[in-house]
């Protein structure tokens, strides 16, 4: 792809360009993007903000979204200038990006890779990430890429339904344990994410001290940050928020953290610029 690249610090706005989109579930799409310039600078638990091309649109439809989608790297292959998504539809935005990335050629608008990813907890005898929804995907990524030493890894990857896994391929970690869980016991353990959690600190990794990594639906990642804390065990969460520019100026993705902030003093952190990825004990509740 021959486009030019607006770099900025360490990310770059530019053009992507749609190698491959498929379904990867009943919910989910996995969406393969050309995009060298993000794919050399990417990290896990980074993000991208993603639009269609306005040009792309008809006249009526150019500004509606206005704003792009914010969305976490499944995978980035510098050699093959190649990044993966993975992610649901859930409204106008991502409908018009379903539908336009399905065909191969396909231009998009982007800008990443964003934010602040996952660093491996020192001193852990054992890593596990927690994954619901399409946070699945920064920890898959993490897990894949991520130097453990001869430390064990198990991914939990949960959903509601056997329907709304995604498939093996594409959330494979070699090397790793992968597990499901599911609400109706569909497929895997029958319980949700957090319960899986706990059973696997209950039984396999009693008395390890075992690094919780956890990405998905708030109420999921609240607790599995609670059972952590409760467990004396390191967590790491990555959030997600509704965001309009990705780079801190909107201000629109706020938390509340106990400690002032080194550059502003402000008890404030931004989920797109010193997330997404947090240590739950820096922030404070609700």
């Amino acid at each position: 792809m021959n486009s030019a690249a607006h770099e900025t610090n360490c990310f770059v706005q530019t053009s992507a360009e749609t190698i491959e989109q498929r379904a990867v579930s009943a919910r989910y799409w996995q969406l393969r993007l050309r995009a060298p310039e993000i794919a050399r600078r990417a990290r896990p638990g980074q993000f991208v903000m993603l639009s269609v091309q306005p040009d792309a649109l008809s006249s009526d439809a150019a500004c509606d979204p206005l704003l792009p989608r914010p969305l976490a790297l499944l995978d980035a292959d510098p050699k093959a200038g190649s990044i993966e998504l993975l992610y649901f539809v859930a409204g106008r935005g991502t409908a018009l990006l379903q539908s336009h990335a399905a065909r191969p050629g396909t231009r998009l608008r982007i800008l990443g890779p964003l934010g602040n990813g996952f660093t491996v907890v020192d001193g852990a005898e054992v890593h596990v990430a927690v994954g619901g929804g399409s946070g699945v995907a920064p920890l898959v990524y993490f897990f894949r890429k991520a130097s453990f030493g001869n430390a064990p890894r198990t991914v939990i990857l949960a959903a509601r339904t056997k329907e709304h896994l995604a498939d093996r391929a594409c959330v494979e970690v070699p090397g790793a344990d992968l597990r499901e869980a599911t609400d109706d016991g569909s497929a895997g353990f029958r319980g949700n994410a957090v319960e899986a959690l706990r059973a696997l600190l209950d039984g396999p990794l009693k008395g390890k001290r075992t690094a919780v990594y956890a990405a998905g639906p708030e109420p999921m990642m609240d607790a599995a940050a609670k059972l952590s804390i409760e467990r004396g065990l390191p967590c790491r969460v990555s959030l997600e928020a509704r965001m309009a520019c990705g780079v801190g100026v909107c201000r629109s993705c706020v938390v509340d953290a106990k400690t002032p902030h080194p550059a502003t003093g402000l008890f404030r952190r931004t989920i797109c610029q010193d997330g997404p990825v947090f240590d739950p004990c820096e922030l404070k509740e609700g």
